[in-house]
C-alpha cells in the first residue's frame, strides 16, 4: 500500500492541436519504490485496497495541483467503483479549477450510467481512459457519454501499418462524436504523429513530443523549454 508523502504526482501536458496550446495536466502516480503503478494497483487489487489507493492518489495530485496555474485543469485516473465511493465527492469539492476523471479501460463493475451520473454531480469532466484496449470500446463510450475519449496509444501506433486497427480507431472517434465527446490521441512521441492525429479529426494530444510527465515544481521549465523547442503555447509564458 502507498506511504505518502514519499510517493509522488507527476503532471504530463494535454495540448490542444488546433489552438498548438496546454490547456491542462494529467496526474499520474511516481511511487518512491520505482515501480510501475499497475503493479501498484494490481497489488492493492489483489489485496482488496484498489479504491482506497485511488482515493489517496487522488488526494495526492490535489495538494500537488495547487503549485499549477489556475488556468489548467487536471486529471485523475479512476475505476468506475472508485468514482462511486462517497469520499470522492468531499475530496473533490473544495477544487477551484477545471478537473476530471478518467475511468481506467479495465472490467467494472459499477454501473456506467451511475458513474456518468456521479461525474456530473460533482462537478467534474468524465473522460474514457484508453480507448481501445481492454474494456474500453465503443460501448463504454456509448453507455458513459463522456465528455472526452482517449485513443489507447498502442492502438494509435499501429495506425499506420495495420488496416484493422485504422477500422478500429474509426470506430472509437465515431462512437466519441456520436457521444458529443471530444478526443485526445495517447502516445503522440513525434511531430510526425502530431499531423496523424490532426488528419483524423483529434481534438487534443498527449504524449512524450508534447510534455514529459513532471513533478509539479518544474513544470514552469518544462512548459517554456516545451515552447522553445516545438512552439506550444501555455498561460504564464
Amino acid at each position: 500500500m502507498s506511504g505518502f508523502p514519499r510517493d509522488r504526482i507527476a503532471f504530463q501536458p494535454i495540448v490542444d492541436l488546433t489552438a498548438w496550446r496546454v490547456t491542462g495536466f494529467e496526474a499520474l502516480a511516481r511511487f518512491a519504490d520505482g515501480a510501475p503503478p499497475p503493479e501498484h494497483l494490481d497489488r492493492a487489487e489483489r489485496e482488496g485496497v484498489r479504491e482506497e489507493l485511488e482515493l489517496a492518489l487522488i488526494a495526492c495530485g490535489i495538494r500537488e495541483m495547487e503549485l499549477l496555474p489556475r488556468a489548467f485543469s487536471v486529471t485523475f485516473n479512476a475505476s468506475g467503483t472508485t468514482i462511486l465511493r462517497p469520499e470522492l465527492a468531499d475530496l473533490t469539492r473544495p477544487i477551484t479549477r477545471g478537473w476530471g476523471l478518467e475511468i481506467t479501460e479495465g472490467a467494472t463493475t459499477a454501473d456506467l450510467e451511475q458513474v456518468r451520473a456521479r461525474v456530473s454531480a460533482i462537478g467534474g469532466r468524465l473522460l474514457v481512459d484508453d480507448a481501445g484496449a481492454a474494456c474500453a470500446d465503443e460501448t463504454r463510450i456509448a453507455r458513459l457519454r463522456p465528455d472526452v475519449v482517449k485513443i489507447d496509444r498502442a492502438l494509435f501506433w499501429r495506425i499506420a501499418e495495420d488496416a484493422d486497427a485504422r477500422r478500429e480507431l474509426g470506430g472509437l472517434v465515431g462512437a466519441a462524436r456520436d457521444a458529443g465527446a471530444r478526443v485526445l490521441v495517447e502516445g503522440v512521441s513525434s511531430a510526425e504523429q502530431v499531423e496523424t492525429a490532426r488528419a483524423f479529426g483529434a481534438d487534443y494530444g498527449q504524449g512524450f513530443h508534447l510534455g514529459m510527465p513532471t513533478f509539479a515544481e518544474g513544470v514552469p521549465a518544462m512548459l517554456a523549454e516545451l515552447h522553445r523547442g516545438i512552439g506550444v503555447d501555455a498561460a504564464g509564458l
